[in-house]
């Protein structure tokens, strides 16, 4: 690989990092702005979240506080269109696990 293609995938990863700080910056403000841990508060949180990008598993335990998040999606699909896609994520141990990524759909349920 050339010069001119390092840099870019040097870019590249810089602007990974960047999006990654984003989100766990938006993560900490849900986390103050819905404290509580009751089911209702956590699916707020888990909205807002998925509002502003797709969010696995293991980032809805780790950073929302959300220790079931299949549940509170499954809760959240009686309004809002939430796919699923199965993705490998490494733990923080370092093990690669099949995890949810859960992805906020256009519309509601009721444009169905």
């Amino acid at each position: 690989m050339g010069k001119i293609e390092n840099e870019k995938a040097a870019g590249g990863v810089e602007t990974i990092a960047a999006a990654d700080e984003a989100k766990r910056e938006h993560y900490a403000m849900l986390i103050k702005t819905f404290p509580g841990n009751s089911a209702e508060v956590q699916g707020v949180r888990l909205y807002h979240a998925l509002q502003f990008a797709p969010m696995d598993t293991l980032e809805a335990r780790s950073y929302l506080d959300i220790l079931h998040p299949a549940a509170r999606c499954m809760e959240l699909r009686k309004q809002y269109r939430i796919d699923t896609v199965w993705v490998t994520r490494c733990t923080s141990e370092g093990k690669p696990h099949r995890v949810a990524l859960y992805v906020l759909l256009p519309g509601s349920v009721s444009d169905e």
